[in-house]
């Protein structure tokens, strides 16, 4: 993004403007830097609120993720620990969507941090005089930095970072509405707001088949916006004092407040580091400590690693306590928080301890979607395609057609893809719950390619983009056998690369093959892929590893590099 400077005075537009425009989207995240005390944090909430945006606070997240307040990490390990707790979390933000950012006062003297923000998101400076800085932090002790002392030598030595925003706002004589009054004129005018990208609409509930063709009983999953302050609403069972919370620093920031009321919130690592026995040990003391007994309910609010680990402690805990399934991710929407599997990952490899244990209600608020990153958005898109080429062709074609909405995240297309995928998933689940009829396989498609490319790539390939690769792959083989033809096949691929997504995998041959012997499908070393069957749903076959080579070097080019759209 272009960097300019701007003074500006109060504007006009009035304090509700953006409500009444239909809650306007953000093209890339709005960060508020500045002095300390020149009001980042009382006018960032007010501008998030305004939006209908997340708000969040780099010192609030370095305090969740080193378990210190920001004074005791300054006492007990110093700045320059403080300072690459910070730089962590902003790089972690960069990406994220549709927020509102309080920087902490020294963010913006990083170079390196404050070119990232430039470039990637809209920088607006909050300007303050040193004595207001004062005067308006009072002695509350809460800011190392913030001696009366030197706190002009500080603001001076800083005056180059805080005149580099691409706007700059005085906040000396304006009040915090004001503030953020002056910012959402500024960021209409500069273009960074997306009118009608957001939207308020009520939920969607649907039913699922649990006993038979005829038998439709309540499925206990919920589709919609807004839902996650509508728990104990939409899941009656609830204890009164709410859901123990499990997330992690990130997500339980971003949506853990919209849970009220809650029993207690643990937070977990981001990713894979969250389904250890370690962390699982960790998530044991805090049940204790909070006294979790068969009457309380564990919630998993966040993306798959997330719902994998809560849900394997709440089948663990006391020998089984009830779950629910609040998922924040497009994948774990339409993937992991369906189907009761439930597990962590022992160094032999992932999920080799787990269960099957159904959550007593799974939750989809599709608002979480705004703030997805594209690139974790994308990787619930491979799912989403994996659907429609293997259960329901007219979803295909749907997909097809309502492509720009869903890449824009319009709300009700996102309600109603999501809705369509747990359906379609929940009825092979409802016939082969415990993998043992093989029906389930069927959710495999892709996958077979997809979990080699993952394991031979160390994981540098993300399991959406894997799975992407890995459908190229099955259509290529279904071409080859006759269950799917040339049109259909480059349909799919298209659509593939319109969201992205890879159409290719870049490894060899040579290096897949140790990691497919591995393939839960092999049958004494035969592979048993799964097939797109064009007109009708996916099929298991056998054929030989010499077919399957042939078929993934057809795509790969022997070896060839990944290819994005």
């Amino acid at each position: 993004m272009k960097k300019e400077r701007t003074e500006t005075s109060p504007g006009t537009v009035p304090a509700d403007s953006a409500a009444a425009a239909g809650c306007p989207g953000l093209s890339c995240p709005v960060f508020l830097g500045g002095f300390m005390a020149s009001g980042k944090t009382t006018v960032g909430r007010l501008l998030a609120e305004r939006l209908g945006v997340p708000f969040l606070d780099t010192d609030d997240l370095v305090e969740r993720l080193a378990g210190l307040s920001v004074a005791e990490l300054f006492a007990r390990r110093g700045e320059s620990v403080f300072r690459a707790f910070e730089a962590e979390v902003v790089k972690e933000l960069l990406p994220l969507r549709n927020v509102v950012v309080a920087l902490g006062g020294g963010v913006p003297t990083n170079r390196e941090l404050r070119s990232l923000l430039l470039e990637r998101g809209f920088l607006a400076m909050l300007s303050v005089s040193a004595p207001t800085a004062l005067f308006r932090a009072g002695t509350s002790g809460s800011r190392p930095l913030l001696d009366p002392e030197r706190a002009e030598v500080l603001l001076a030595s800083r005056s180059e970072a805080y005149a580099s925003g691409h706007v700059t706002v005085d906040t000396e004589e304006r009040t915090p509405p004001e503030v953020a009054t002056v910012l959402l004129h500024l960021l209409e005018e500069k273009g960074i707001l997306e009118k009608n990208a957001l939207s308020g609409r009520g939920h969607e509930t649907f039913r699922k088949t649990v006993s038979g063709a005829h038998d439709e009983e309540p499925a206990g999953v919920f589709v919609g916006e807004g839902l996650l302050s509508r728990l104990s609403e939409l899941v009656p069972t609830l204890p009164p004092e709410g859901p123990f919370v499990v997330s992690d620093h990130l997500v339980g920031s971003l949506f853990g407040g919209s849970v009220r009321p809650l029993r207690g919130l643990h937070l977990l690592p981001r990713g894979e580091e969250a389904k250890t026995l370690d962390q699982t040990r960790s998530l044991y003391d805090a049940l204790a400590e909070a006294r979790i007994d068969r009457g309380d309910c564990i919630a998993a609010l966040g993306g798959g690693t997330v719902g994998d680990a809560a849900g394997f402690a709440a089948a663990t805990w006391l020998r089984g306590i009830a779950f629910l399934q609040c998922p924040t991710t497009l994948l774990a929407m339409v993937d992991s928080s369906l189907g009761g599997k439930v597990g962590v990952n022992l160094p032999q490899g992932k999920n080799l301890v787990g269960a099957f244990y159904p959550p007593v209600a799974t939750v989809m608020d599709v608002a979480t979607l705004r703030t997805l990153p594209d690139e974790d958005f994308r990787q619930g898109l491979a799912e989403v395609v994996k659907y429609g080429i293997g259960e329901d062709q007219d979803f295909l074609g749907e997909l097809s057609e309502k492509r720009e909405a869903i890449s824009r995240r319009d709300p009700e297309i996102l309600v109603r893809l999501v809705r369509k995928c747990a359906l379609l998933k929940t009825a092979v689940v409802a016939e082969d719950e415990k993998e043992t009829s093989g029906v389930r396989a069927r959710l495999n498609l892709g996958h077979t390619i997809g979990h080699a490319l993952e394991g031979a790539s160390g994981y540098a390939w993300r399991h959406g983009d894997a799975v992407a690769a890995g459908l190229v792959v099955a259509l290529e083989m279904g071409k080859r056998r006759g269950t799917c033809s040339t049109a259909f096949a480059e349909t799919v691929a298209e659509l593939l690369r319109f969201f992205g997504l890879p159409n290719r995998p870049d490894r060899s041959w040579e290096e897949l093959f140790p990691f497919l012997n591995r393939d839960k499908k092999f049958r004494r070393g035969v592979p048993c892929l799964v097939l797109p069957r064009e007109g009708g749903t996916c099929t298991l076959e056998e054929c030989s590893l010499e077919e399957l080579r042939q078929a993934y070097e057809a795509v790969s080019g022997g070896r060839g590099s990944v290819a994005f759209s």
